[in-house]
């Protein structure tokens, strides 16, 4: 069976790969501005971290109680104010400032939250808490711990990543314009 395609996607795909393009150029650093990939780079991480925030951690709490609540509130509190801070840079709000670091204290605060879990299962019910993801908790955990405390990923690697990325994007978008306009003349 095959797609359905609206009229217009040949023009999506071109215009995609524009933008990508575009992008692409903006974030190289010291291309056009010094500083612009980097800035992009903290609004994109800002994104993330909201999406993960209201796209799980808000569903997480809706069925947790007591205790285990008030650490995901916690949680959710201080991801917000690493958020805010990464899109209101020009206060220095949060000191944070590599990429990496910011994704070890996610990972760290998650495991922690979730280590509180499996002890208060234990405690409040005669079933097991799953060894499987208990280790996986302490992995989570662990890791947060390592990589916040040393980075692997500077900023920089962490933009050309995303400047590679943009090009391949609009190389893919470019090529599958191409491949509508040449199966729509058939």
């Amino acid at each position: 069976m095959a797609l359905k395609r609206f009229n217009g996607d040949t023009v999506v795909y071109f215009v995609c790969a524009a933008l990508l393009l575009i992008l692409g150029l903006l974030l190289v650093p010291n291309f056009i501005l010094e500083h612009l990939g980097y800035d992009i780079l903290n609004y994109i991480l800002a994104a993330a971290i909201l999406i993960y925030l209201f796209g799980y951690l808000v569903h997480k709490m809706r069925y947790v109680r007591s205790t285990l609540l008030f650490l995901t509130i916690v949680e959710f509190v201080l991801l917000f104010l690493v958020a805010l801070g990464l899109v209101l840079q020009q206060f220095n709000i949060v000191k944070v400032q590599e990429p990496c670091q910011i994704l070890g204290l996610a990972l760290a605060l998650r495991g922690i939250v979730e280590m509180f879990r499996a002890y208060y299962h234990q405690m409040g019910s005669n079933a097991r808490y799953p060894l499987a993801q208990f280790i996986v908790n302490l992995i989570i955990l662990i890791f947060g711990v390592y990589i916040f405390a040393r980075p692997f990923i500077g900023r920089a690697d962490l933009v050309w990543v995303m400047v590679v990325v943009c090009f391949v994007g609009a190389i893919l978008c470019l090529v599958l314009g191409i491949m509508t306009t040449q199966s729509r003349r058939r």
